[in-house]
């Protein structure tokens, strides 16, 4: 019953790894933990960035194959938010790793995350420690190209 107040619906219940809010939570959680290695160590920030991508992975893929499932209008919409605030805020943060980068380097960078977060949204086989591998190579391809 606790549940319900929380959550009016079994659906809400079911897609709340989906709301912007529940996102955007987590977003201010790491950048309260975190910000100041933005500044002190960026290659720290940009690895505990991606193990907080990888946590919300595992956090929406539940509600993302639900709302496949259930048709949820705002599917689409919802995933386009996470997955261009993510890859840019990644562009932004590699911008103080490699600041030699042009800003089409970093985007083609930002894409290429883009891509693999999608990819792990969608594909129920993809591990966690697989991901976290995955991002890590393709921001060390990325700055090692520049340097």
């Amino acid at each position: 019953g606790g549940l319900y107040h929380y959550f009016p619906t079994k659906r809400d219940l079911v897609l709340h790894g989906l709301r912007p809010e529940a996102l955007l939570r987590c977003c201010q959680d790491f950048h309260a933990q975190f910000d100041q290695l933005a500044f002190t160590d960026p290659q720290r920030y940009i690895d505990e960035g991606i193990n907080v991508v990888v946590e919300q992975v595992g956090f929406c893929r539940p509600a993302i194959h639900a709302a496949m499932e259930l048709g949820a209008e705002s599917f689409w919409e919802t995933i386009e938010t996470l997955l261009s605030s993510t890859s840019l805020d990644f562009e932004v943060n590699l911008r103080r790793v490699v600041p030699a980068a042009s800003d089409e380097e970093l985007h083609r960078c930002g894409r290429a995350i883009r891509r693999t977060i999608c990819a792990a949204l969608l594909d129920k086989s993809i591990k966690t420690d697989e991901l976290r591998d995955e991002l890590g190579m393709l921001v060390t391809g990325h700055v090692s190209r520049v340097c």
